[in-house]
């Protein structure tokens, strides 16, 4: 009785151990999240599809080289919901981008926030994950407060704000894929299938649109850089949904408006107006009352 009372502790320790390192990993990819979109903002003069095109290519480059040098096979087990997470993910990157080039960095960000919503719910949909009813109000707060930042009929780029909600519900089904992907296939496959899958539609509409526009100097540093922040935020986002449930960490992406704002500060000297300030804090209050709540039911 005693050691079977000892092993249930270790593992509850063990799944404990194992959500703080989730946990980290997302508070490390909303740090990369937001630096995209500061650094897309710097080169929102440049065609969209040709950021997207550029955003992947040191990724596909670093990551099939790991891949080889670990000789795993790259195709993948589960190819199905690889496609599948890598067509949704491309739709969620084109959307934010869109967003980041025509919004102050922190109502993109905020309203993209919006995903943790769609992702309680599509876990316990497709993944089965426990869902807590009582965390409802929590979300419709974080609703309320996408409301404020977005004011539908109130404001004059109400179109962006539109687009970056579709980037907000494209990235929860992303999100949800990667959970269901981490029991069969490993992550280096994961973020290449997407990588390619969102290089090569991006360069098909790149190639119909006919729009490619030379870099200059300044504008090819600012596109490696997205490259590589953005393989940095794809492997710390996978490793998170690696190690916790997706509608724990997920709540993580909070963070992200915070960081947001201090860049916007930094870069662009962008100050959110007082309905996105209340919209934010309504989504950040939003997520750390889901952690409480949450960190109470881990087990």
């Amino acid at each position: 009785m005693s050691i079977h009372k000892n092993e249930t502790i270790k593992e509850k320790i063990n799944i404990q151990e194992n959500h703080k390192i989730g946990i980290f990993f997302m508070l490390t990819a909303a740090i990369c999240f937001a630096l995209i979109a500061a650094l897309v903002k710097q080169v929102r003069h440049l065609p969209l599809m040709e950021l997207v095109v550029f955003r992947n290519i040191p990724m596909m480059v670093i990551v099939s080289a790991m891949i080889a040098k670990e000789k795993i096979p790259p195709f993948g087990n589960n190819k199905p919901v690889l496609i599948l997470s890598g067509l949704v993910i491309t739709v969620g990157t084109i959307a934010g981008f869109y967003a980041f080039t025509a919004l102050p960095i922190t109502d993109a960000l905020t309203i993209q926030q919006l995903n943790p919503l769609f992702t309680f719910f599509f876990a316990g949909i497709f993944l089965k994950e426990k869902l807590h009813f009582r965390q409802i109000p929590f979300f419709l707060l974080a609703f309320l407060g996408g409301l404020l930042v977005i004011r539908p009929g109130f404001r004059v780029d109400i179109f962006p704000a539109i687009v970056a909600l579709v980037s907000a519900i494209s990235i929860s089904g992303s999100h949800v894929t990667l959970r269901h992907l981490r029991l069969s296939d490993h992550y280096l496959v994961i973020i290449n299938y997407r990588a390619y899958i969102i290089c090569l539609v991006s360069l098909i509409i790149l190639i119909l649109q006919k729009g490619f526009v030379i870099p200059n100097p300044s504008d090819y540093l600012n596109l490696a850089l997205i490259g590589i922040v953005v393989l940095i935020a794809q492997i710390t986002l996978t490793k998170a949904y690696q190690y916790a449930p997706a509608s724990l960490v997920s709540l993580y992406n909070y963070s992200q408006i915070i960081f947001a704002c201090v860049f916007s500060l930094l870069f662009f000297r962008e100050i959110p107006d007082m309905l996105s300030i209340i919209g934010a804090i309504f989504i950040i209050v939003s997520g750390y009352f889901n952690y409480r709540y949450k960190s109470k039911n881990l087990i």
